[in-house]
């Protein structure tokens, strides 16, 4: 399930990018910027639409009665999600004007009640422990969504081959669960169902609710504030940057539950249990942030190049933004391990007051930095990182068990091997070769010396250090 969850997650990133290259290269910045705050709102009302319906079939009784219903409240939220998106899209196009947008609402209102549906059949397959299938999918919905979207931007369709993109994926994901369950919902729904539900989803509905801004609050600020150009230019500098981080997060969450739940045993007591799971992270966290480091940095060094000669000249206003926000993704990498060290110390019911007050942070720097522009925009997240990795180093020392100070001290010979490799990728930038081979260049040069470096200092002061060779021979 593992490698089928991956190979999903991986497939679904790379078509992702696929599309995103090519209609970088065929859009306008204001165009790009129009699907995303469009695209924003048609996920907030699916966030809104499927509430906690997969969750609840998962985990209700085994009854088909219950599963026709949780199906058709799922449909009729859909469908009353679909009426206010197709409500604001009529508004947004006969009173302010905003053709563009409205149609693209339109269209996506419609694809908001197959998102909710196929939820369902989601939670449904995993219940049936076929999440195998359920990955399997999701990577031909996406492989499908790909083709299409690739079809509709050769044939000139501009930000709607992107929707229509979307649609194919959801409707070929539908249609093969529907085949494999051989399940069509009988349309019934008893009001005690609803109350039930509702009770079920609402905390759910509120923690997705509180994601859902941290991570859309910059879209719909700029957008207010600075245009759907700037949000264009911005989307595309967070995507890049996110392409690396979501590539890394999911496989370093997937590892860190494995490595984490090695040191959980049963007879512990809960003081034991902390402190176990903690020296397990202890030596899970140095490793994640010397993969995770040179990344993020060498995509901030790098962009410039990167983003011209992969986007076209006319993105260059996003790349520093990119570089900016680069480092952003690299203050969020220790987040990785907080869901699961909270889950198994028993402090889980901590999550959604951090994820509330570090969204919080994010916006309020975001509002405080917007008037500065998009530059502005980027730095402020830069500042709300930082404080947001504070955070997250007292929750995993307070409740986690974590010793930070031993994690910095393993981490230690990461610095001079950044510090060599920004020093051989800037030298290289002055030399007078033309983009592709100095984009080429710098990307070896900063492998070749990060690692040597990093090898070098590890075989002559940790490999033999008593410290570390205990706590190796503990964690085996």
């Amino acid at each position: 399930m593992g490698f089928a969850a991956m190979a999903s997650r991986v497939s679904a990133q790379l078509a992702q990018v696929a599309v995103f290259v090519l209609a970088a290269r065929m859009l306008s910045a204001a165009e790009f910027g129009v699907y995303t705050l469009t695209l924003a709102v048609a996920i907030f009302l699916t966030r809104v639409s499927e509430a906690g319906s997969r969750e609840f079939l998962m985990s209700c009784r085994e009854d088909r009665s219950l599963f026709d219903q949780i199906a058709t409240a799922a449909l009729v939220s859909g469908v009353i999600a679909m009426c206010a998106g197709t409500v604001a899209s009529a508004v947004m196009y006969d009173f302010f004007d905003m053709v563009l947008a409205g149609e693209l609402l339109a269209l996506f209102s419609v694809w908001v009640v197959f998102s909710t549906v196929s939820a369902v059949y989601a939670g449904l397959l995993v219940r049936q422990s076929r999440a195998e299938l359920h990955s399997i999918f999701l990577m031909v919905g996406e492989g499908v969504g790909l083709l299409a979207a690739l079809f509709g931007l050769m044939s000139g369709w501009g930000i709607f081959a992107l929707a229509f993109g979307k649609f194919c994926m959801q409707i070929t994901y539908l249609a093969c669960a529907i085949a494999t369950t051989r399940w069509i919902p009988r349309l019934r729904l008893h009001w005690v169902v609803v109350r039930e539900l509702a009770e079920f989803s609402r905390y759910i509905l509120a923690t997705r609710m509180v994601a859902y801004f941290h991570t859309y609050a910059v879209t719909f600020i700029i957008g207010i504030f600075l245009g759907a150009t700037s949000v264009g230019y911005y989307r595309v500098a967070e995507r890049l940057g996110s392409s690396f981080a979501e590539l890394m997060e999911e496989p370093a969450r997937l590892i860190a539950w494995v490595s984490l739940r090695r040191a959980v045993r049963e007879d512990h007591s809960a003081a034991e249990l902390k402190r176990n799971v903690g020296k397990e992270a202890a030596v899970f966290l140095p490793i994640l942030l010397a993969l995770a480091a040179p990344i993020f940095i060498g995509l901030a060094l790098i962009s410039e190049n990167l983003v011209v000669l992969l986007l076209g000249e006319q993105w260059h206003p996003a790349a520093p933004l990119t570089s900016i926000l680069a480092l952003v993704y690299m203050l969020y990498i220790p987040n990785v391990l907080t869901e699961p060290l909270l889950s198994l110390t028993g402090q889980v019911r901590r999550l959604p007051f951090i994820s509330l007050l570090n969204a919080a942070i994010a916006v309020t720097f975001i509002l405080a930095s917007v008037s500065f522009g998009t530059v502005g925009v980027a730095i402020g997240q830069l500042m709300a990182g930082l404080i947001t990795v504070c955070v997250t180093i007292w929750l995993q020392s307070h409740y986690g068990g974590v010793a930070w100070k031993t994690v910095g001290f393993h981490a230690s010979i990461v610095a001079p091997a950044l510090i060599a490799m920004v020093a051989g990728v800037i030298w290289v930038s002055a030399v007078a070769v033309s983009p592709e081979i100095q984009l080429g260049l710098q990307i070896l040069t900063g492998a070749v010396i990060y690692s040597g470096v990093l090898g070098t200092l590890y075989l002559c002061f940790f490999w033999k250090h008593p410290r570390i060779s205990i706590q190796r021979q503990e964690s085996t």
